[in-house]
């Protein structure tokens, strides 16, 4: 019977295929249904592009299932991905000198010069003014919409997604945001961009109105991360924020980055946060909100190699009124309120002692 059953599990995997095989088919499937829809996604205007994050988030609230709407946020995020981090740099200063709009056909030509002129009259926005989870002044290239023609001309010019002109999420990125969306680990190699696949996932789990955090191993990496997918954001119509040190962030900015949908930080400032909040008086002097979804960077260190570090911290003590104090006071009150109890119960045991 034993010799048997390795026969019988060689056929089972041949008509059913192995597990691996199996997810990776189902996630196979997923990736079509999205491309299937790439071509309507890319007919829509940067407008009807935010328009779509509302409409998800209102039929979440009308009872629809994340993972049921999965395919279209995927499909919607992967065209927001390719214009805000990609074909959008097109009007980019720092990239001025890599595109040159001779290249672009007559009618795309004249788009392009039409949009550059409103981006140029465009005043700088101020990063208060709709709050965006920005420290800088947000120029003109990013505020003002774009065409789909020209979007569709630059593709065009451009047809592998490769930055700075070009950022169309490939098949395994969506592959791996999924996999995040699920609450697993996906172990992605050097070059495959995890920096696009967690924007995706974040994407999607906001929708529920959950608090998103994005973990990253370090300060720098925080701000450049934040920074680079802020157009994606922006696109969607969400707001991304990122915290950093108290001696980096006073404390009023850190409040209001933490409510944004998605901010960005280090484990250990996200820990050192949760534990300051813990020392305030009132709910209202804490900084963050909730802890709903996080996405973790190099999970592996910051599950296993820092957290052998415990996150201390202390505060000053109140020479007013020192808590120990009140304790002690308050200690003595009941011992002496309960005295005539306690000599109650003496007498009714001297009682039973007689009887």
């Amino acid at each position: 019977m034993n010799q048997d059953i390795p026969i019988i599990g060689f056929f089972i995997r041949k008509l059913f295929g192995a597990r691996n095989e199996r997810v990776v088919k189902t996630y196979t499937r997923r990736v079509e249904a999205i491309a299937s829809k790439e071509a309507a996604n890319r007919q829509l205007t940067d407008a009807q592009i935010r328009e779509k994050t509302i409409e998800y988030r209102e039929r979440v609230k009308g009872g629809e299932k994340l993972a049921d709407i999965m395919n279209e946020v995927f499909a919607t995020g992967r065209e927001a991905m390719d214009r805000a981090v990609g074909i959008r740099n097109i009007f980019n200063p720092l990239h001025a000198g890599q595109f040159d709009p001779s290249r672009l056909p007559e009618s795309a030509r004249k788009l392009y010069d039409e949009t550059k002129a409103t981006i140029d009259a465009t005043p700088d926005k101020d990063p208060m003014d709709d709050f965006l989870g920005c420290t800088e002044p947000q120029p003109g290239w990013l505020q003002v919409d774009i065409p789909v023609e020209l979007y569709e001309a630059v593709r065009e010019l451009y047809p592998v997604s490769k930055p700075p002109f070009r950022a169309r999420p490939f098949d395994v990125q969506l592959i791996g945001a999924m996999i995040l969306s699920l609450g697993k680990i996906a172990e992605m190699k050097t070059g495959e961009s995890k920096t696009i696949v967690a924007p995706l996932a974040a994407y999607l789990a906001s929708l529920n109105g959950d608090a998103i955090h994005v973990v990253t191993v370090n300060d720098y990496l925080v701000q450049r991360d934040r920074d680079w997918t802020f157009p994606f954001f922006h696109a969607v119509g969400m707001t991304v924020g990122a915290i950093h040190p108290m001696h980096m962030q006073p404390e009023q900015l850190k409040r209001v980055m933490y409510h944004c949908d998605v901010v960005y930080g280090t484990t250990s400032e996200f820990g050192f946060d949760y534990l300051r909040d813990n020392m305030k008086r009132s709910v209202n002097e804490q900084v963050q909100r909730r802890r709903d979804f996080a996405i973790v960077d190099e999970v592996d260190s910051t599950l296993v190699d820092e957290a052998r570090t415990p996150l201390i911290i202390s505060g000053l003590a109140h020479d007013d009124a020192p808590r120990y104090a009140i304790a002690d006071e308050i200690a003595k009150k009941l011992v002496e309120m309960h005295k005539p109890w306690a000599d109650a119960d003496k007498g009714v045991e001297a009682c039973k002692m007689r009887i």
